[in-house]
Order: C-alpha cells, then sequence, then structure tokens
C-alpha cells in the first residue's frame, strides 16, 4: 500500500505441483463512500521480473553494466534444498562419488530397484563408453505399473547429484521422473536425440533419489491409448548414465600463481585457448589471458569456466582488464549460459566486478567472443580499429566466498 517503488519479493517451493496467483480486487471491503485518496496513489499493481528457479537451472535475465565497480546479480528465490529424511536405509557415508555403469551392472554404488524389478545395464545408448541404465515401458507388465532405480546416500556435508538422460517418453503413455525421499522433484523427457543434464541439491543426512518410470499414470483406458498416435520422438524408453555426487564449492582465491589453471576445476573450451601470463596482472605475477589473433578463424568463442556448487549461495568478485571492441571481438561474463556483463569498448584500467551467486549448481564462464556478427574477413579488415584496443582481455584476482549460515 502507497509504495513508489518495486518491492522483491521470494516464495520457496516444496516438490510437487503449485498454482501461483496475484489478486487484484477493487473495493474489497465494499464501502459505499470512499475516504480521501492518499498523495501518489493511482490504483495499480505492477508486477516485473518474475523467475521460476527449478531446483539447479537457473534462468537470468542479461544485467547491464554501467560503470566500472558494478555488482551484477538478481533477486530471485533460491532453489529448494532437499532436507535430510529419517535414517531408515542402509546407505554408506559418502563424499563423491560417480558410476558411468562401466562394471556392466548395478554393482559399483548402492543400487536397489522398487516396483517392477526391469531396470537392466545395457550397451544400447550410453552416453559416454559402453554401458548406460536403461528401462523400458513395454517391459512394466501392468497398465499404471513403475520400475524404480534408487540410490541411498548418507551426505556429510550438503551437496549435488547429476547425471544426464534420455528419456523419449510422452504422455499418457508414460512418465519418467526424478524423485528425492519419495517425493516428486521434477519431470525429466528429452524430444530429440541430444542427451540432456539433470540434478538435484541435497541436505546433509540421509537421502534415497529415484529414477522412475512410470507406465499410463493416468490410468487411461488400454483402448484410448492404443487409438491415440504418439509423437513422433517416443520410444517409450529412458537411458541413464554418468551419477556423479559432487560436493559444495569452499570459498577460494585464485590469482594464478600456480602458473596454469590446476589450482580451481577450471574448465577450457572453444578455440584458442585462454593461457596464464605476466604480461599484465592486477595483483602478483600473473593473470590469465585470452587474444582474439588466438581465435585463428575469422570468427570464434573461447570461453573459461567454473562450476560453483553451494547451499546458501555467495558471492564472485573478479578483476578483468577489456582492452577489446566491437565489432571485431566482445568479452562477455556468463552465469549458467545467461550474458550479466559484455564488455566492447577498450578499457586501460583493471575493473572490479561482482556476482551474486544463487543456491545451488551455476557455471561462470569468461568469454571473448570474436566477430560475433560474422563480417567478412575483407570488409573487417576497412573498420578502423580503436585507439587503445589490443584485442585481448585479462582477468585477475578471482573470488568466491560462500555463505554461511550464522
Amino acid at each position: 500500500s502507497g509504495m513508489t517503488e518495486f518491492q522483491v519479493e521470494k516464495i520457496e517451493l516444496g516438490p510437487g505441483r503449485h498454482t501461483i496467483t496475484w489478486s487484484y480486487k477493487s473495493n474489497p471491503n465494499q464501502l459505499d463512500n470512499f475516504p480521501p485518496l492518499p498523495s501518489g496513489r493511482i490504483g495499480s499493481a505492477f508486477i516485473d521480473d518474475v523467475y521460476f528457479v527449478p531446483g539447479g537451472a537457473l534462468g537470468l535475465p542479461a544485467v547491464p553494466t554501467g560503470s566500472p565497480i558494478a555488482s551484477i546479480g538478481s533477486t530471485t528465490t533460491s532453489p529448494s534444498v532437499v532436507a535430510a529424511n529419517t535414517p531408515s536405509p542402509n546407505v554408506a557415508s559418502v563424499d563423491e562419488f560417480f558410476d558411468g555403469f562401466e562394471t556392466g551392472d548395478l554393482t559399483a554404488l548402492d543400487w536397489s530397484l522398487s516396483g517392477e524389478q526391469e531396470w537392466m545395464v545395457d550397451e544400447t545408448k550410453p552416453f559416454e563408453g559402453i554401458f548406460s541404465a536403461h528401462i523400458r515401458t513395454d517391459d512394466i507388465s501392468t497398465p499404471d505399473g513403475f520400475a524404480q532405480l534408487d540410490l541411498g546416500v548418507d551426505l556429510a556435508t550438503a551437496a549435488f547429484v547429476q547425471f544426464y538422460f534420455y528419456a523419449p517418453v510422452s504422455m499418457p503413455f508414460e512418465s519418467f521422473n526424478l524423485q528425492v525421499d519419495g517425493q516428486f522433484l521434477r519431470g525429466l523427457s528429452t524430444e530429440d536425440e541430444t542427451w540432456a543434464e539433470g540434478g538435484a541439491f541435497l541436505s546433509s543426512g540421509l537421502h534415497t533419489i529415484s529414477w522412475r518410470l512410470e507406465k499410463n499414470p493416468g490410468g487411461a483406458p488400454e483402448a484410448a491409448l492404443e487409438n491415440l498416435k504418439p509423437p513422433a520422438y517416443r520410444l517409450g524408453e529412458a537411458w541413464l548414465d554418468n551419477v556423479a555426487l559432487l560436493g559444495a564449492t569452499p570459498s577460494f582465491l585464485e590469482t594464478w600463481e600456480s602458473g596454469d589453471f590446476t589450482a580451481n576445476p577450471w574448465m577450457l573450451s572453444g578455440v584458442g585457448d585462454w593461457r596464464i601470463t605476466d604480461s599484465d596482472a592486477f595483483e602478483g605475477a600473473n593473470s590469465a589471458t585470452i587474444k582474439s589473433d588466438d581465435i585463428e578463424a575469422n570468427s570464434g568463442i573461447s570461453e573459461l569456466s567454473i562450476d560453483i556448487i553451494t547451499e546458501q549461495g555467495g558471492t564472485l568478485t573478479f578483476r578483468i582488464l577489456p582492452s577489446v571492441s566491437g565489432p571485431f571481438e566482445e568479452g562477455n561474463v556468463m552465469l549458467d549460459g545467461i550474458v550479466v556483463a559484455s564488455y566492447s569498448s577498450p578499457m586501460s584500467d583493471w575493473i572490479a566486478q561482482e556476482i551474486a551467486i544463487q543456491p545451488g549448481k551455476r557455471k561462470v564462464t569468461f568469454q571473448l567472443n570474436k566477430n560475433s556478427g560474422g563480417i567478412g574477413a575483407e570488409q573487417i579488415g576497412f573498420i578502423p580499429s580503436p585507439a587503445g584496443r589490443k584485442g585481448q582481455m585479462w582477468l585477475d584476482r578471482i573470488q568466491f566466498l560462500a555463505t554461511v549460515e550464522p
């Protein structure tokens, strides 16, 4: 009431189906006569920037940076962290694990089956290697039956379970779901030939993670299903591979004094690799850098990335020196694939930047994008380069501070 600025509201949702409603009601008290209207009232409500964060996947819009020192972040609700279960399953305490099913069976971890015992490990469609776990709707004998692959874990600290799945399934024929502690977390399906990544953030304690294929979950008459044409992509099968438990990321400071990218779990991708240099540094002797000339083609992208896994979120700060200019190249900082900072004008001084890291698993990427407009080599050669442009970007003093509960 009487607000003149946008207010930030957060709603935390547990597993399951929810309906969120924004309601506006005129004269809720059914008054015949109104008191004097307050100053500034316009009789309207405005809603903007509504985000949904499904437990580990975050969609954020690009946030422009208008000053050399900017705070880049979002005011979104945090993804639900699955709370610990009561101690019921016999599970071992684990820190991290990985199972690509390369043993050819379900013996590498404490796997168990519930419902119809039809999950198998075979060579029909692995994500990597030779084997993956596999389930077929046709192998479930009862019309409304299910086959479930369960994994019990006892976590000393919060962690993120990550996996890859290929699931060309379709309602009402079947559903493929991820469950934690018997609660539905999200549906899993794919509509092309591409595997997808899934995951869930778990609190410390005992949990049971389940992958459940259910046949005819809506209970439709079999005759109706027989007369219903399925979508072209549907195979009525699901595959699971590369199940991993990833520990939370501790606070760290990266100043590249190791002379390489091994001090923290950095990932290099694209063309024209980033490298460590002593040509310029914010502090100490080294920094990480990438040149436009390192990308041999007329256009291309080079990326330096790191995954950050955190239960409470945190803050990532860094120093960047972008001597770049469009249309030749531009520098980008991305959070979960969304650009949150962009640089297209040459600068001569280091810039301090800050990114708010939301709870869950996040990927921070530092990117050099050469000739993003795809201008031909002959044409771009006639465009004058602005003063001060070196076609290079330097990165230094990257610090992550994890939020700790008081």
